[in-house]
């Protein structure tokens, strides 16, 4: 088992940073896999994933029930950062079967949603922006999928966005009993720590706010002290779900809006 680890342990695939082994689990109930934590940014990550294409045999996992309210909760906070960043073009990054891009596009925010993974049924038209570079960058429940995040993120800060919200639970020195880890689905693959979101935002010139299970990446410049404070407030679950509240009960003039577009279309 020693050489086996040893093996496995190289790189970091976000920060090229030493490995340590940290612990075995058994990833979609079959497969003995090896789980390390990053020296340099603290992260936990499993083995290189050899097993991605059966876990994704699924666009959405069996165990995922909390997909729903998530898409909820996900509108809040992107309506709240929209409105006080003045933030107009959205993309939804992995954002499955566009229920929240068509939500986003109900209360006139110019989303549209991309996802290699899945077909957006809830925002058949809307793959394709009609921008060149997003205001606004949504990835919910994406980063922990990234097999190779170095890479991944790369590719997402070649397209300039001003801000990027994301969720992606963060990583405090959990052990193989954590269930964020959804061993089971083989999905969840690389897991952040405090110190790996510092990086990133260091990394690309942004600067960072967690909140309310929420991390938000914003170029330096946009991010003042007073707004800075006003979005680790609002983003605060409890006044997530009274926004939540709050948006569902106002007007939707984008339902009509896109109807009759893509009807003249």
């Amino acid at each position: 088992m020693d050489s086996i680890k040893k093996s496995e342990a190289c790189k970091c695939r976000l920060c090229n940073g030493p490995l340590q082994f940290k612990f075995c689990s058994t990833v979609l109930n079959k497969y003995e896999i090896q789980y390390f934590e990053c020296e340099n940014c603290l992260s936990l990550q499993t083995q290189v994933p050899y097993w991605l294409e059966e876990a994704y045999g699924r666009s959405l996992s069996d165990l995922d029930t909390g997909a729903a309210q998530r898409n909820l909760q996900n509108l809040a906070a992107s309506f709240i950062v929209s409105k006080l960043f003045g933030l107009t073009n959205v993309i939804d990054f992995g954002g499955g079967d566009g229920l929240l891009c068509r939500l986003l596009r109900d209360y006139n925010i110019n989303c549209f949603v991309n996802d290699k993974f899945a077909t957006p049924a809830y925002a058949q038209g809307f793959t394709q922006p009609d921008f060149s570079e997003p205001d606004l960058l949504l990835a919910f429940e994406v980063l922990e999928h990234f097999a190779y995040p170095h890479n991944d993120l790369n590719n997402i800060f070649k397209l300039k966005p001003k801000v990027l919200l994301f969720s992606t639970l963060i990583y405090k020195n959990e052990g193989k009993g954590w269930w964020y880890l959804t061993s089971e689905s083989g999905q969840h693959i690389f897991f952040y720590s405090i110190e790996a979101m510092r990086y990133i935002a260091e990394k690309y010139n942004y600067e960072f706010v967690i909140s309310g299970g929420y991390t938000i990446l914003i170029q330096h410049g946009l991010l003042s002290y007073f707004k800075k404070t006003l979005i680790q407030i609002l983003l605060n679950r409890y006044l997530i779900r009274v926004s939540r509240s709050i948006i569902l009960t106002l007007p939707a003039p984008g339902v009509w809006g896109d109807h009759v577009s893509r009807k003249k279309g």
